[in-house]
């Protein structure tokens, strides 16, 4: 860090030679994991809050535009982005096939690449496709009042399809979301729109019955909680909910978003980034495209897979979604049949024991079948589907760059299902060598999943960094 801390002692006016003094130490501390791991070989423990120290926990650009469960702390992407060693090409293409909200792809852009990202999700799509559109605030100041404004000057309700509404919302709250989000629905600017969308999608939560400590919409009940300040907290939440202003919270949540837009514009960013498919084993170069993104392209890929089984990301974003409207073609299991990763399957789907060809995986999901057939089919078809998802990866990365996958182990039946080494067997049968494993133990509650009985609560990322 005496390099950093001497940068910033000299007062350099350059910050371009302000971000070298990071990338140089930066390098520093990645040369040093390398050459550890290639005597010792084995996982090597890290703190990334310690190692990029001087990034700060708080709010920064549009990271918190909008709530999202399980992100990726942005430290892990600023420390990886940010070294010539695994990013050569200034201005290159990394690659976040798992992009969820737009983290790495946000930092991408900070740190002077372009990216692209796939989710299965589509409110994740919107939320990452805004965050990094540096939109010039003064396009969205105009929107400040007048939503609300022409919002009101409807007189009927539009129906949603949001699961269970009456049991979410109050009847006054679902007339005024409906009309604000009529309003939007008419402005004619796509990033315009989808800024506003975004905004209108962050508050749907914050004025339902659910429970605000709960990544999962659970209806609030106060008197779950020993704790007596939480508890009537939450009886005080109940209240307000019941009595809110639903668009002076749209007006505020609007002037927040503004400002972290922003953030961003100022930057001043020359770089692109985009949301290009919706699925991570078939990587296209436009969203809903049939065209393959091209073969040896990418010069970067990082990204934190889904756990298998352990985030419900559809069930988290069901309210969000059906109030976007995308639940009109689409249902909620629709949208889960598209996740890698998911729970739910019929029993005609695990008459079988899943088989990936490599013993110590299979052993293991063979263990997990004897005690849950269901639990071995969702374990081992996550393993079969992340395969598809390496190879691709795999196809897109150019020759002798990298790929960093920062991934999570949990229980699975009380046996310890340790997804890091299973994707590690994995991707180096499709080709790939292991150049680094480290361990960084999980500190945010917002990365930690607690799933049912059969699972753990997942308290540590393994990053696995490969080349080609």
């Amino acid at each position: 860090m005496d390099d950093i801390q001497l940068a910033k002692e000299e007062h350099l006016s350059s910050e371009e030679s302000i971000k070298e003094k990071l990338t140089d130490y930066i390098d520093k501390q990645l040369l040093r994991l390398f050459e550890e791991f290639n005597v010792t070989k084995t996982p090597i423990q890290v703190n990334f809050r310690n190692l990029v120290s001087w990034v700060p926990y708080s709010e920064s650009y549009t990271h918190y535009i909008h709530q999202y469960p399980a992100k990726l702390i942005k430290h892990i992407p600023i420390f990886f982005l940010s070294s010539s060693i695994l990013n050569k090409k200034k201005g290159g293409m990394v690659l976040d096939p798992f992009c969820g909200s737009g983290t790495v792809l946000l930092e991408a852009l900070l740190s002077g690449h372009n990216a692209i990202g796939c989710d299965s999700n589509p409110l994740a799509r919107l939320i990452a496709t805004v965050k990094t559109t540096p939109i010039d605030p003064s396009r969205l100041e105009k929107y400040s009042c007048s939503i609300t404004k022409r919002a009101k000057q409807f007189r009927r309700l539009t129906k949603k399809n949001v699961v269970n509404i009456d049991h979410w919302f109050p009847p006054k709250t679902q007339i005024t979301l409906s009309k604000i989000h009529r309003a939007i629905c008419e402005v004619k600017n796509d990033e315009e729109r989808n800024f506003l969308l975004v905004t209108f999608s962050n508050i749907v939560k914050k004025t339902s019955f659910a429970d605000p400590n709960l990544s999962v919409p659970v209806k609030i009940k106060p008197q779950k909680y020993s704790n007596d300040s939480l508890r009537l907290k939450l009886e005080d939440r109940l209240k307000k909910i019941e009595q809110c202003n639903i668009y002076e919270v749209f007006d505020n949540e609007l002037k927040k978003n503004i400002e972290r837009i922003r953030s961003l514009h100022v930057e001043s960013i020359q770089n692109h980034a985009e949301v290009v498919s919706n699925d991570a084993r078939y990587i296209t170069k436009k969203l809903n495209s049939d065209y393959l993104y091209a073969s040896n392209s990418i010069d970067y890929i990082l990204t934190s897979p889904p756990y298998s089984g352990a985030q419900k990301y559809i069930r988290s974003s069901s309210l969000n979604l059906g109030w976007l409207d995308y639940c009109e073609e689409s249902t909620l299991r629709d949208y889960e049949r598209q996740n890698i990763g998911r729970e739910h399957y019929s029993k005609d789907e695990y008459n079988e024991c899943v088989s990936l060809g490599i013993d110590f995986v299979d052993k293991m999901i063979r263990d997990i079948w004897l005690i849950n057939p269901l639990r071995a089919h969702i374990n081992g078809n996550y393993l079969l589907e992340m395969e598809f998802a390496l190879k691709e990866m795999y196809r897109v990365l150019k020759p002798s760059c990298f790929c960093t996958i920062v991934i999570g182990n949990n229980e699975v039946c009380g046996l310890n299902f340790e997804s890091h080494k299973y994707l590690s067997a994995i991707a180096q049968r499709i080709g790939f060598k292991l150049e680094l494993t480290l361990i960084d133990d999980i500190h945010s509650r917002g990365l930690m999943t607690k799933r049912n009985k059969t699972a753990s609560i997942i308290n540590s990322e393994w990053i696995l960094i490969f080349r080609k």
